[in-house]
């Protein structure tokens, strides 16, 4: 048991009189020595000796015994944006095609958008089947992608399908070299028309809502994998603060009274590669975690090689968690925002040879150097129904495939009340003039 003492220790005012006898006090007789309070800081009193790391032991054995309870299918709100920018420059050194000019490079070169982002507002239901394991299924959302950054370059890929298959009809072969790395491509290794676009039907767009629909479930399951693996429980967590707690300074640096209960602050930074640093918010009660916050100070990943760089140079999170009608302790709400950097600075040559001859002889020639970047920033969140959710399934997935506007009361009907992010509140549909 805790007992918090405030002390208020105040000094009143204190009037001494006497007779004066010395003629240069006159006929004063009181001497007013003023008030000064003096405020302490609170001081808390109790028997409880655990240190931070006992507190995260704890929390870990807590949490991990809720993770188990998986006897629930929740429903749950997942918010995602990919925003991405893009610099593109190719360098033509060498061409033996016509076709391949500098004119023409540039045009694959603008073709490229500098800018995208793909937006998503959607409503999941996780579920556990015996022979499938873990899934999702949307039950209604939205997907947004600007329609100035879809790739405009379905004539340069054309011309290079046409171009290989007049080669290959030849009986030629292709080499792809960058650096010191080579491959040879003959007419066994590809098959032409799985690289052309497919003209759907209009029978076929009918019949495939069902399939974008399961599409659609699968890759919202995978970014709540994405987002769930900057939990701190878990099998392989990305800050493995319960995983490997002795990778970890803690240190215990407030106790507060939060959402109606006391709860323990501690700070934690890792030791040696001072990766991540956070917070871990621990009630007293029953010692669960209650809120997670982390952000890190070095790349969490970082790779360069020949040309080639790759790097997450940025991971910040927070997690808040609370108890749910069966005991257990789960996250209800989330927010994850990630950073990626690509870079490719490398040379390509594209040889075409003759197989009559021994070795190979040239017959055309691309020299190239190309220099690519890719900035991208992620950002995710997740809200937690807490009310039965049979009421929100539908038979049949529905499409809207012309949309003007993002309906702004979509989620007007929906327990969760969620107004739409900017990017989709703002979003309007390029129409010509």
């Amino acid at each position: 048991m805790r007992y918090l003492l405030i002390l208020l220790l105040t000094v009143a005012p204190f009037c001494w009189s006497q007779q004066s006898t010395d003629p240069l006090i006159l006929q004063a007789d009181t001497l007013d020595l003023g008030q000064r309070p003096i405020l302490l800081n609170e001081v808390i009193v109790g028997a409880n000796n655990i240190s931070a790391y006992e507190l995260v032991l704890a929390a870990k054995k807590v949490m991990d015994s809720s993770v188990k309870n998986k006897d629930h299918e929740p429903t749950y709100f997942m918010r995602h944006s990919e925003l991405n920018e893009v610099d593109l420059n190719l360098d033509l050194k060498e061409s033996s095609i016509e076709q391949i000019s500098n004119e023409f490079i540039n045009h694959i070169t603008q073709s490229i958008p500098k800018q995208s982002s793909l937006h998503t507002e959607a409503l999941y239901r996780l579920t556990q089947q015996d022979s499938l394991g873990e899934s999702a299924r949307l039950l209604r959302g939205f997907q947004l992608e600007e329609e100035s950054s879809k790739i405009d370059a379905e004539n340069v890929a054309e011309f290079f399908l046409e171009k290989i298959e007049e080669s290959l009809s030849k009986g030629n072969y292709f080499k792809v070299k960058s650096g010191i790395f080579g491959g040879k491509i003959e007419e066994d290794d590809i098959d032409l028309d799985d690289l052309r676009p497919t003209k759907d039907s209009i029978i076929s767009d009918s019949i495939d809502i069902n399939k974008e629909h399961r599409v659609a479930s699968a890759m919202g399951y995978q970014q709540l994998n994405e987002f769930n693996r900057y939990q701190p429980y878990g099998s392989d967590p990305v800050v493995s603060v319960f995983e490997k707690p002795k990778r970890f300074d803690f240190q215990i640096v407030d106790y507060t009274y939060y959402k109606d209960q006391w709860v323990h602050v501690i700070a934690f930074k890792e030791k040696s590669k001072a990766q991540f640093y956070g917070e871990l918010w621990i009630n007293e009660e029953d010692k669960a975690l209650v809120q997670f916050k982390f952000i890190n100070t070095k790349p969490i990943k970082s790779i360069k090689l020949l040309g080639f760089e790759y790097s997450e140079p940025r991971a910040q999170g927070q997690f808040l968690y609370k108890k749910f009608d069966d005991d257990s302790y789960r996250h209800y709400f989330g927010r994850l925002e990630l950073d990626t950097k690509v870079n490719v600075n490398r040379p390509l040559s594209f040889i075409e040879k003759k197989k009559a001859f021994i070795g190979g002889r040239k017959v055309n020639r691309v020299d190239l150097d190309i220099s690519f970047g890719l900035n991208q920033i992620e950002e995710y969140t997740y809200i937690l129904s807490e009310t039965s959710t049979s009421e929100m399934d539908t038979n049949s997935p529905s499409v809207l495939e012309k949309l003007d506007s993002y309906p702004i009361n979509f989620w007007e009907n929906s327990e969760f009340s969620i107004a739409p992010s900017a990017a989709m509140k703002n979003f309007r549909k390029l129409t010509e003039k």
